[in-house]
């Protein structure tokens, strides 16, 4: 009895305990639920936190880039475009517009991309064309200088300076053309704005730029050069914003900036009054004060890396049947770094014989000098 009285009590005991502890298991699983909960929620509200961040600094961005500006209207459409080239080509890719009304600077920017051929990096490896139009609207003169200097390493009147072709298609608009291997640049300034189109056409898709050209031979322009339509299209737009009608070309209006530079200094002179003297010493069958040898020579880097060479050559009394310059590049230094040649054939007497080409160096310069070998 005593045995049975004890076993009972130890029963009950082992059952208070395992009481205890399933209760106490239970209290930490919902301790445990709840401490879960509360971290779920947190990580959730969290999240939802940096989205809602995120989302607004998304919105942000696209305010920022989604700027609205008349001057997007000033650019050519792209069926436009489809009557330029008689088929889909170009379409625009991006379009993006800035304002900076402290300097009273508005820009926009656009990307039109060559949809007719797609990249092909095994076969082909081309880069697809792009053409890039920028339309500048500034209010001073000044502040466009100041702009333009933050954009460009070269500043506007340089760039017309060193032009391969120029030309004002009506008073108060000046353009200038420029390409090289990788393609072309076309540059329209007005008292109000600036025109900047340029093609990237590696591969010559578009036009044939490449080829040495001097002399009588040089560059033909047409209606099928894009840089020089786009620009055209965006001045006739330009003046259609202003009730005014352009029906120019600029492909006939530009012409060689050398000769530019000829007749102007031609112009000059002819409005100067000189003495009898100096009529005299002008005068074609008198050449003993012309300076004899290249006169006028220089070289100039432009923005694709290419560098125009220039100068003229004053023949003596001597016909000659080939002349061989020598240029030579020199670094800082005064050292030779690159030489190029170049021939006049056919110089008769007392002729001038002006040499116009371009080359590519990957070197950089200081200066460069020619020699005359024969």
């Amino acid at each position: 009895m005593k045995k049975l009285t004890i076993f009972v009590i130890f029963s009950f005991l082992m059952i208070f305990s395992l009481q205890q502890m399933t209760f106490a298991e239970t209290e930490n699983e919902e301790q445990r639920k709840k401490d879960i909960e509360k971290a779920v929620e947190k990580h959730k509200r969290k999240s939802t936190e940096k989205a809602v961040e995120e989302e607004e600094e998304v919105e942000k961005e696209s305010e920022i880039r989604k700027i609205p500006s008349k001057l997007i209207k000033l650019l050519p459409t792209e069926n436009k475009l489809e009557e330029i080239t008689h088929r889909t080509i170009w379409k625009y890719v991006d379009k993006q517009s800035t304002l900076d009304e402290e300097i009273g600077i508005e820009t926009v920017t656009a990307l039109l991309r060559d949809i007719s051929r797609v990249y092909d990096p095994i076969v082909n490896k081309y880069k697809v064309s792009t053409i890039q139009i920028e339309i500048i609207k500034y209010d001073d003169k000044y502040e466009l200088a100041h702009y333009w200097d933050e954009i460009s390493n070269s500043s506007i009147e340089n760039i017309f300076n060193n032009a391969y072709l120029v030309g004002s298609p009506d008073e108060g608009t000046d353009c200038m053309f420029n390409y090289s291997k990788e393609g072309a640049m076309t540059i329209c300034k007005t008292g109000e704005y600036v025109i900047q189109s340029i093609i990237f056409d590696k591969y010559e898709e578009h036009f044939r730029y490449s080829g040495l050209r001097t002399g009588t031979e040089k560059l033909e322009l047409n209606q099928n050069e894009m840089t020089t339509r786009v620009a055209e299209e965006v001045l006739e737009n330009i003046g259609k914003h202003k009730n005014l009608k352009n029906s120019y070309q600029l492909d006939e209006i530009l012409k060689l900036n050398i000769k530019v530079k000829e007749d102007s200094g031609k112009k000059i002179r002819d409005g100067v009054n000189v003495t009898d003297e100096n009529k005299k010493s002008e005068s074609p069958g008198l050449e003993k004060n012309k300076k004899y040898g290249v006169q006028n020579f220089y070289c100039i880097k432009d923005e694709f890396g290419l560098i125009t060479i220039s100068g003229q050559f004053n023949n003596n009394q001597i016909k000659k049947d080939r002349i061989v310059l020598e240029i030579l590049f020199l670094d800082y230094e005064q050292n030779i770094i690159f030489k190029n040649k170049a021939s006049l054939l056919e110089v008769n007497e007392f002729e001038t014989k002006r040499f116009l080409g371009n080359t590519k160096i990957d070197k950089q310069f200081a200066t460069c000098t020619v020699k005359v070998l024969s």
